[in-house]
């Protein structure tokens, strides 16, 4: 036969208001004590040591614990919100654009599912689903995701065709060359402010602006960039110069480009270690240098104002050093898988 259990000793030790009384009702009845004179003792009704008695009786020490109360069911069962999550997939990635609104999702489950919520409940189930209130990325209507990834996946034999016979794969350094203006009409962006407040940029409204021709190298994280007032064939030229000129002996570059009306294949006739190849139409995903752009907008040349061209060259150049000063985070930023060719 078992040794009886201490309730008292389990009383002391339990830090649980609740299931200390619950231990301390236990106690009282295991020496003797009716369960009317426990409730007056304890001043708690004679319902609960009824209750916390049998559960001891049936389940044993364990039966003592708090068991939390099951609260109010799903509106909508798992199939239900399966459903809801897909349209929502669906919604999001719609060719023709749009947005997809709180108040959208809030109909949409009214009628299809017959049940109705409250917004602030629709975004409360919208964060349980896993789904979050974001900036979206804009696309061009005639861009074909087809075309994008034939081109990623053929990419090593595009590679093959446009660089010179002799000209091993292991000895060809791939580039990503793109051009951006920045100006006196320059972006703003989010920044940390007391909660409530709305902190005025300036933004001018002369129109003044440089072009920053940008290149980078993701393999090795070597960089060539160029400032400009215009753009056109021969500043091209003069960019691509200056990457033909970086690549080293025995190796050749070959340069990823967008199709602007100044990337002409002629533009590298001049450089017998340079070749070029065009992204897709409307591709700018393809190319990492889209996101050095809006890196140097957000960390250094956005919510500020310029005197003058000279001004707006200086913060472009001081922008463009700070980039490349970390060689790491210029590889991190532009390598894509796709580009490794051997």
């Amino acid at each position: 036969m078992s040794d009886p259990i201490d309730f008292l000793a389990l009383t002391k030790a339990e830090t649980n208001a609740r299931k200390r009384m619950r231990f301390l009702a236990l106690a009282h009845f295991q020496e003797g004590h009716s369960r009317t004179d426990i409730a007056r003792f304890l001043k708690v009704s004679r319902t609960s040591v009824n209750k916390w008695v049998s559960n001891f009786l049936l389940h044993g020490v364990a039966g003592l614990d708090s068991v939390r109360p099951p609260g109010r069911p799903a509106k909508l069962g798992a199939e239900q919100l399966s459903q809801l999550s897909e349209y929502i997939d669906q919604q999001s990635r719609l060719a023709i654009g749009g947005r997809l609104q709180g108040t959208d999702i809030q109909t949409y489950i009214e009628r299809e599912f017959g049940v109705a919520y409250e917004l602030s409940n629709v975004y409360r189930l919208l964060r349980e689903l896993g789904f979050s209130w974001i900036t979206s990325r804009s696309r061009h209507p005639k861009q074909d995701g087809q075309v994008q990834e034939a081109f990623k996946k053929n990419f090593q034999l595009e590679t093959i065709l446009n660089i010179p016979g002799h000209v091993a794969l292991a000895n060809v350094d791939v580039w990503f060359q793109d051009e951006a203006r920045f100006g006196q009409q320059n972006t703003t962006t989010r920044l940390w402010a007391r909660r409530g407040s709305r902190p005025r940029a300036i933004q001018q409204q002369q129109f003044e602006y440089v072009y920053l021709f940008g290149a980078v190298c993701p393999a090795t994280g070597t960089t060539e960039a160029l400032l400009s007032p215009l753009v056109n064939r021969e500043v091209m030229k003069q960019h691509l110069a200056l990457i033909a000129a970086r690549t080293k002996p025995g190796r050749h570059a070959v340069v990823i480009m967008d199709g602007a009306g100044w990337h002409t294949m002629e533009c590298a006739d001049d450089f017998p270690n340079l070749s070029l190849i065009k992204l897709p139409p409307y591709s700018p995903e393809l190319n990492p240098i889209e996101q050095v752009w809006s890196w140097l907008r957000q960390h250094v040349l956005a919510n500020r104002s310029f005197k003058d061209y000279d001004d707006i060259l200086d913060a472009c150049t001081s922008a463009w050093k700070h980039f490349i000063a970390d060689v790491e985070r210029v590889m991190s930023l532009c390598s894509r898988d796709w580009i490794k060719l051997t």
